[in-house]
């Protein structure tokens, strides 16, 4: 089955493929994006489940806004939107109407997985414009390190080797935000945010 040809099959099942492509850039880092998810698949699930029974509902509020993101970025807009209802409940302290919409998200989630098996059978797919989460860790640290001896030569050069990582949106945007510190000599503001981002590489 060729890429294209799953591009349709997607669609045919729901998917806005061409957000998707709008927002990973192009063929290749959208196949990435649809593995990515995949792989990632069980882990936010049963972080879900975990954080819901011990209510811990600040965590699962940050987590279905990551799932949102996500979800977006793939083009799956059903569950984008379900993660969003569950996000904006959280916000507003609704915390038991949140959880209640558990099982529909998993519901949702699982219809989302089963689409994307046959990528997950494919080869891997890493896109030459990124660089990988080993990488991405290594470039963290000498970005906390450049930050710290406040070399911001060095800490602007490493921030954009640092998105290349493929971050959800939001947290490109704190990176960015990160730079414009850097720029200002806004040494512990830019570090703060970088340690944010940091935190959430994972492949």
């Amino acid at each position: 089955m060729s890429t294209e040809l799953q591009f349709e099959d997607l669609k045919k099942q729901g998917f806005n493929v061409e957000e998707g492509l709008t927002y990973t850039g192009n063929k290749e880092k959208y196949l990435a994006a649809l593995q990515r998810f995949l792989r990632r698949f069980e882990k936010t699930m049963n972080s879900i489940r975990e954080f819901a029974d011990d209510n811990d509902y600040e965590s699962l509020t940050v987590l279905v806004h990551a799932l949102k993101s996500n979800a977006r970025t793939i083009g799956a807009d059903e569950l984008a939107g379900l993660a969003e209802k569950m996000e904006l409940l959280g916000k507003a302290g609704s915390n038991e109407e949140m959880v209640s919409h558990r099982e529909e998200l998993f519901s949702s989630m699982n219809r989302v997985a089963g689409a994307l098996e046959p990528y997950g059978k494919m080869q891997q797919v890493h896109p030459k414009s990124e660089i990988s989460a080993e990488q991405a860790e290594k470039v963290g640290s000498g970005l906390i390190e450049a930050i710290e001896d406040f070399d911001d030569e060095k800490a602007l050069q490493l921030i954009d080797e640092l998105m290349r990582y493929p971050f959800r949106f939001t947290l490109i945007n704190v990176l960015k935000n990160a730079r414009e510190d850097i720029r200002e000599f806004e040494y512990t503001e830019a570090l703060l945010k970088v340690r944010r981002v940091i935190s959430q590489i994972e492949d």
